[in-house]
């Protein structure tokens, strides 16, 4: 037992003893947890000093050391945060060849989600997925087609409220480029699982004057999303530090990108400085079925985008897949959808930078995957 106020722990094994000379390598930032014997007093005692051996060792070798250690750290356990805060486990990225999958799951107080069954192979395959690879990049340049086309049943204005139902951290949160992943969300830093939040979506026919009207849709009208107004509409709603000021998006032209500028006061008028994020559509998948219990028609999207955010001094890229599945409820009259989405979040492959290493780590898998429900009605126009 220790005694007094930080008494000299027990020290079981020290991976150090034989560490003399690392260069510019900080071990106390590469491995600050110190092996020591069960019961005994936690401190933090430089592992370069005392312990050491009258020779020297070269850096790899140092770095084989702890890379062995691994093995001997005291696991720390990942659990649901239903009952208690998540506990992330010890994972020293880039040496112990792959991030492990620990599914760290942040849900509701007292409640565990789980996602209802999906219908299409696209929403099984991805919104039910533990472990996620991006899609690959589907548009062909200056294509007339390069857009996301969605079932006839989606045409019109809804009124859409969307639940945040759980987050999911397949390699725990070490592995975040940004900590706002894991105290909110990607719409909104403070979101956490149960909140609900309303907004108002549009879907119009591309190839129709005027965008079409309900009794003019048919099985051959080509329905987008309204991305000029959604991107408006979610950012109000989620309240966005950042309010969205001017969408530029040309669907005729080119429908994959858009160009977007936000205000330059928040809500309090404090001066933000300038921000515009130039949206690049990179990939979308879509399937259609019915379901064979209930004969409601299912539509299934998956639209994978990089956003990259200039603000003075700095650029911040991103990627980031949405896939959704919409259900058209039959006692509705058409007037009703209920949906499941999924957020996911990919780190972006810079090579020099930590994401970089992390980015290798997953083989470039969803770090972070937000999962809602959704219920859309549908507004009179």
């Amino acid at each position: 037992k220790c005694k007094g106020r930080h008494s000299s722990p027990v020290i079981r094994s020290n991976p150090f003893a034989n560490i003399r000379n690392m260069g510019k390598i900080s071990l106390s930032v590469l491995f600050p947890l110190i092996l020591i014997q069960q019961g005994s007093c936690l401190s933090s005692p430089n592992p370069l000093q005392g312990h050491q051996q009258q020779h020297d060792v070269n850096r790899r070798a140092a770095l084989s050391t702890i890379a062995g250690s691994l093995a001997m750290a005291p696991s720390i356990s990942v659990q649901a945060a239903v009952g208690g805060p998540p506990v992330d486990s010890v994972y020293i990225p880039g040496l112990a060849g792959g991030a492990p999958l620990r599914n760290l799951v942040v849900g509701e107080e007292d409640t565990i989600w789980n996602p209802p069954p999906m219908i299409t192979n696209l929403g099984k395959s991805k919104i039910l997925a533990k472990e996620l690879s991006p899609s690959n990049p589907s548009f062909i340049p200056f294509a007339s087609d390069n857009e996301l086309f969605y079932d006839k049943f989606m045409f019109g204005a809804w009124k859409a409220k969307a639940t945040l139902k759980r987050k999911v951290y397949p390699y725990g949160k070490n592995y975040l480029p940004s900590s706002s992943l894991f105290e909110g969300s990607p719409r909104n830093r403070a979101e956490n699982p149960g909140d609900t939040t309303a907004y108002e979506m549009h879907y119009f026919a591309a190839n129709m004057e005027g965008g079409g009207n309900i009794n003019s849709i048919t099985d051959k009208s080509k329905i987008i999303a309204d991305r000029a107004f959604n991107s408006k509409s979610m950012s109000s709603a989620y309240k966005q530090l950042s309010q969205v000021n001017e969408v530029m998006w040309d669907y005729k032209k080119d429908p994959t990108r858009l160009t977007i500028k936000f205000s330059t006061l928040a809500e309090d008028f404090q001066p933000l400085g300038e921000k515009k994020a130039e949206i690049y559509l990179t990939s979308r998948k879509s399937e259609s079925g019915i379901d064979a219990e209930s004969g409601e028609h299912i539509f299934c999207a998956s639209e994978r985008l990089r956003s990259v955010v200039v603000v003075p001094g700095n650029v911040v890229v991103s990627d980031t897949e949405t896939i959704t599945e919409f259900r058209l409820l039959n006692d509705s009259d058409g007037g009703r959808i209920k949906a499941t989405s999924r957020i996911a979040v990919y780190l972006t492959p810079n090579p020099n930078s930590r994401e970089g290493i992390l980015w290798q780590d997953v083989n470039g898998k969803a770090v972070a995957f937000f999962d809602y429900e959704m219920d859309l009605q549908r507004l009179e126009c």
